[in-house]
């Protein structure tokens, strides 16, 4: 009842904003900027790590919403293993992952996902979402707001395999492994190379406590980076 009431706060502040929503069930909204957003076609799907990927689609273009656990609260996005993809009619992609230039904005970019009920009986999933994401270049981004799906069905559950690693292991690999590539993208010799150095040493620190260090190798990546200067 708690979570009924909640999200019914959600939808009628969703309501009273802009254009006039009309309630669905299934539902897949929000606005892309000022304008009304609303996917034809939606799916949920978990996969053997146990990662929920929630997906609206509307003609060509599809948004991605992908939270680390199925758990019932909010996930964080911006340089984090959740994040949200949105490719556009021309299949541009952007994502809460790419760097944003530093001439548009400081990174990480921001949004959340927040799941309010995942219902296993009828195999739905509802909640809301808000992003800021950025395509390859840094330089151009879209921005969801009062976002929300409701009862959006769920196709698949994989069965959790997670091979002997526990999953704090697995959203620290794929933390270090987003950090990386992030640090990769940026001028060695630039001003932002130490901000996003320490992020990656930042990672590899969790990582190592979270998956061990038996052989010293990410010991060794850290040792490498120094004091992250140019």
């Amino acid at each position: 009842m708690k979570r009924i009431i909640i999200l019914l706060t959600v939808l009628l502040t969703l309501t009273s904003c802009g254009e006039e929503l009309v309630f669905n069930t299934p539902a897949f909204i929000g606005y892309n900027g000022d304008e009304l957003w609303e996917a034809t076609n939606y799916r949920a799907n978990v996969d053997d790590q146990g990662y929920l990927t929630v997906t609206g689609i509307r003609n060509l273009e599809t948004i991605n919403l992908k939270a680390t656990n199925t758990t019932e609260g909010s996930y964080a996005l911006g340089n984090t293993v959740s994040s949200a993809i949105y490719e556009n009619q021309l299949g541009t992609v952007f994502s809460t992952n790419s760097v944003p230039h530093p001439s548009v904005q400081i990174y990480p970019s921001e949004g959340n996902i927040t799941i309010t009920e995942f219902n296993l009986i009828e195999r739905t999933v509802s909640g809301t979402f808000t992003f800021h994401a950025f395509d390859n270049t840094g330089l151009n981004s879209e921005n969801f707001n009062r976002g929300y799906f409701y009862n959006v069905p769920i196709l698949s559950i994989g069965a959790v395999d997670i091979s002997g690693q526990t999953q704090a292991c697995l959203n620290a690999t794929a933390v270090a492994a987003t950090t990386l590539t992030n640090l990769n993208n940026v001028d060695p010799d630039g001003p932002d190379y130490t901000g996003f150095c320490e992020a990656y040493k930042t990672a590899l620190q969790v990582k190592k406590q979270a998956c061990g260090d038996e052989d010293g190798s990410i010991q060794t990546i850290i040792d490498s980076l120094g004091d992250c200067s140019n």
